[in-house]
């Protein structure tokens, strides 16, 4: 045997050792998990292996609690309710992180929320439902090709559709959906998927109307521009851009570009954590969101464009009241400061302005806990990676941020108007206009991944005051949004596929 082909079978020994391990890494990272490893040194011989309760101690999983199970309240109970000189002193043994990390688990329990990977493969429910104001009908528009990322109703009842691997697409009102509309960006196939999630370089992001779309026609996506040799790179880079064009004979024409960053921002990471999501204010400007899509230390670098929001003007000039504006003779090269308007953001997965189009909101994935709810201020520190609400997905604090060396007081940042905690993943978001649902209007609609729920959030005055799970078992919602017809749309994935699903005032029983 040739010295080159023992080298390939060893490659190839080495590889399949490889992947073998991560496999089985991944598949049983829950059994490892700390805060479950915690519970069954610490509670389980009270509460049971799976929290069903014993004659020590009482079920955490089905029914109500006694002192409440939200996670500062089941950590108030952890803490003071324990009595009994049997377990006076195990207090001593375990810390403050380690407690809510206790309470954290038992919380996500109760939910009986799918893991990740398995979120991805349960089916969708069309469902009638009674919630606080309305009953409503979940029914299926369409089935989709590919896994949506956002949609965009028409006035004329056609919907806009971005898959994330497949391209731009239209569905009719008798929910056909079509082929890719040609010259829309370019789009690649997964490099692989992992627990559900298919990594991608080179995807369709996000799609919205222009505000005055019915005059002017415009367009506007987002997606993550792959490049790859031509930028310097001898591997596939992508980075977040944004297009605006039109539509004219099922085509996609008269292209410009909004927003790109220089070449040496492009990375390999994959595109999940990209989000380019977009907003119109009432004043002529486009925002955009970017991920972390580099390593956390160049979130609060004002240079680089990861983890921030940036504001344009909808042609793609930029506006010299931007906060951190300077001319370009003044700032390095290759600087995206100009167009930065808020940074310390994680995973910005929803982007929206409130009804009068003044105040922009987005949605943001925490770690494990801490989703949050925020409205954009211009200027601010959203904090992250140094405070959050939640925990690393080992079940340890997050020490990311002092890792780092970032060294800023929590007053001095913007703190969120609404957390979930336990995270449901929260994603996209849309404000409630319309008289199909009367009892919502104004009030937050937003749509989760990992608990494949929609939720119903009413602020007053800048504080949450009402919040409803309105429905549940819908798939991973990636997008909200309002029709032209007054009622609600939802973009859903499941496997490798999604569906376009619709909420409709009903009267019919349950």
């Amino acid at each position: 045997m040739s010295w080159w082909l023992k080298l390939l079978i060893g490659l190839a020994l080495l590889l399949a050792l490889i992947a073998g391990g991560a496999t089985w890494y991944l598949s049983t990272s829950d059994q490892r998990e700390p805060s479950k490893l915690a519970f069954a040194e610490h509670c389980a011989d009270c509460h049971g292996d799976g929290l069903q309760g014993t004659s020590a101690g009482p079920d955490l999983v089905s029914g109500a609690l006694a002192h409440g199970d939200t996670v500062p309240q089941l950590m108030a109970s952890i803490v003071e309710r324990h009595p009994g000189s049997d377990v006076a002193d195990w207090r001593e043994s375990i810390s403050s992180e380690s407690i809510k990390a206790l309470a954290l688990y038992v919380a996500e329990r109760r939910r009986a929320w799918p893991s990740t990977s398995d979120s991805y493969f349960l089916d969708v429910e069309e469902q009638v439902v009674s919630s606080q104001y309305h009953r409503f009908r979940v029914e299926k528009v369409a089935e989709l090709v590919a896994r949506p990322y956002a949609i965009a109703p028409l006035p004329d009842g056609r919907i806009l559709v971005a898959e994330k691997s497949r391209g731009l697409s239209m569905v009719t009102p008798d929910g056909v959906q079509g082929e890719p509309i040609a010259g829309s960006p370019e789009v690649w196939a997964p490099i692989a998927t992992v627990r559900g999630s298919q990594l991608t370089l080179g995807s369709l992001l996000d799609v919205e109307l222009h505000p005055a779309f019915a005059d002017n026609g415009w367009i506007y996506l987002s997606h993550t521009h792959r490049c790859q040799l031509d930028c310097g790179s001898p591997w596939p880079v992508s980075m977040v851009r944004v297009l605006r064009g039109r539509l004219r004979d099922g085509q996609w024409v008269d292209e410009e570009l909004i927003w790109s960053v220089d070449p040496d921002y492009y990375t390999v990471v994959p595109d999940a954590v990209a989000c380019g999501r977009l907003a119109f204010d009432n004043a002529g400007h486009v925002y955009v969101t970017v991920g972390g899509k580099a390593p956390y230390s160049n979130l609060h670098k004002l240079d680089t464009p990861y983890g921030k929001v940036h504001r344009v003007r909808d042609d793609g000039t930029v506006p010299e009241d931007n906060p951190f504006y300077l001319p370009e003779s003044e700032r390095q090269e290759g600087s995206t400061r100009h167009t930065v308007y808020s940074y310390g953001h994680r995973t910005a997965q929803g982007l929206a302005a409130a009804p009068g189009g003044q105040a922009i909101w987005n949605t943001e994935m925490g770690p494990r806990g801490g989703d949050e709810v925020n409205r954009i201020e211009a200027g601010g520190n959203y904090g992250w990676p140094l405070y959050t609400g939640g925990i690393d997905y080992s079940g340890e604090p997050v020490t990311i941020g002092e890792d780092l060396g970032l060294d800023f007081a929590y007053e001095d940042t913007v703190p969120p108007v609404v957390e979930f905690t336990p995270a449901p993943a929260i994603s996209s978001f849309t404000f409630h206009r319309g008289e199909q649902f009367p009892g919502w209007e104004n009030d937050m609609l937003i749509g989760s991944l990992k608990a494949r729920t929609l939720y119903r959030v009413r602020l007053r005055d800048g504080v949450e005051v009402e919040r409803e799970a309105l429905a549940t078992n819908l798939g991973r919602i990636r997008d909200v949004e309002m029709g032209a017809d007054g009622l609600v749309y939802l973009a859903v994935e499941h496997g490798d596929n999604g569906s376009l699903l619709r909420l409709v005032p009903t009267s019919e029983p349950m």
